[in-house]
């Protein structure tokens, strides 16, 4: 019958559209799944180039992190020497110009009794121009310095000044005990080992007749008219002793290597702590 014809062709017509729409859902979900897991790698890359980027700014920040670690490790350094630098002037300011301990107090940023004890350390003095540089030799030369200017203060006095006599004698034996632990312990011997030793032998024996003439003085009343003529004895036998040296160690010195100048520099440093 027509209707039925026509009926089953609807039908027929229906599956077909059915059938279309299903391969169609079928493409499209496909299409879906390849578009989700593009979608994946794409992130998955991105991913990747965040944990990089992310890698590379945590490089460059441990490198700035670093740097900035050394230059305050290196500031810090800078701003101890300078500091050293700035106490020991205040205290020979004291000792040669009589500076009160208020001020000296003010200038090295401490306590009036810290002050005052710090003007009166021997030990203290001693020990300041040695810390206060990196290099054995220009501590050296430093301390021949020192010596000199002690040696000139001790020639102005007169027999009456007992006290003072007595106060620059002091200064001036800790500062060759000092001076002659450290060339005995370490530098004669490191310059005997070198085609200098029978330099460091004869320096080696001078410094026992430096000893000699400082137990002498300190024997000797202050007042009496002998004690400068000694004084200034031991002057020239000093002052021939730096001679000697700074004709030989110059050489010496610009002879070591980096490392090993360090390491008598290092072992100079421990010496002179055994007397604090």
């Amino acid at each position: 019958m027509p209707v039925f014809d026509d009926a089953k062709d609807r039908l027929e017509d229906a599956r077909g559209v059915l059938k279309d729409l299903s391969r169609e859902a079928a493409r499209r979900t496909g299409d879906g799944a390849q578009f989700l897991s593009e979608l994946s790698r794409e992130a998955a890359r991105r991913t990747g180039d965040g944990a990089n980027l992310l890698t590379d700014f945590g490089k460059e920040a441990a490198r700035r992190t670093g740097d900035g670690a050394s230059l305050i490790t290196e500031l810090s350094r800078v701003a101890a020497k300078r500091a050293d630098e700035g106490a020991h002037y205040a205290l020979d300011r004291a000792r040669n110009e009589r500076v009160s301990w208020t001020m000296v107090a003010a200038a090295l940023g401490v306590g009036f009794v810290t002050a005052f004890a710090l003007v009166n350390s021997r030990k203290a003095a001693a020990t300041a121009t040695t810390a206060m540089t990196g290099d054995w030799y220009e501590g050296l030369t430093g301390e021949h310095r020192r010596i000199e200017k002690l040696f000139k203060q001790i020639g102005e006095t007169g027999d009456v000044q007992v006290a003072k006599r007595t106060r620059l004698l002091d200064q001036l034996n800790a500062l060759l005990t000092r001076h002659a632990l450290q060339k005995e312990n370490v530098l004669y011997p490191a310059l005997r080992a070198t085609d200098q030793g029978a330099s460091s032998m004869h320096l080696a024996a001078e410094l026992f007749e430096i000893k000699t003439y400082l137990y002498e003085l300190e024997a000797l009343p202050k007042d009496d008219p002998r004690w400068l003529r000694k004084a200034k004895a031991l002057q020239k036998l000093v002052e021939e002793h730096i001679e000697g040296e700074e004709q030989v160690l110059p050489g010496f010195h610009a002879g070591l290597a980096p490392a090993d100048g360090h390491r008598i520099t290092r072992a100079m440093h421990r010496e002179a702590l055994k007397l604090v």
